[in-house]
């Protein structure tokens, strides 16, 4: 399965366990289809800051999968 498939339904299924910013990030991410930069402006922190985000939601969510 594609991870961008993959990881919109895992948010489907476990977004309700993510932190409040965390599931934001992932959200507009995976089901807005905002970039890094749009995601970075909005909440004011940097492109890598938005990065660290994803992929902490991602293991997290991962995590939960397993």
């Amino acid at each position: 399965m594609e991870k961008f498939t993959k990881m919109s339904l895992l948010l489907d299924l476990y977004g309700s366990l993510l932190s409040g910013k965390r599931k934001e990030v992932l959200t507009l991410t995976y089901h807005e289809d905002y970039s890094l930069t749009e995601i970075a402006e909005m909440f004011g922190i940097t492109r890598q800051g938005v990065r660290d985000f994803i992929v902490k939601g991602e293991k997290e969510l991962m995590g939960y999968e397993e």
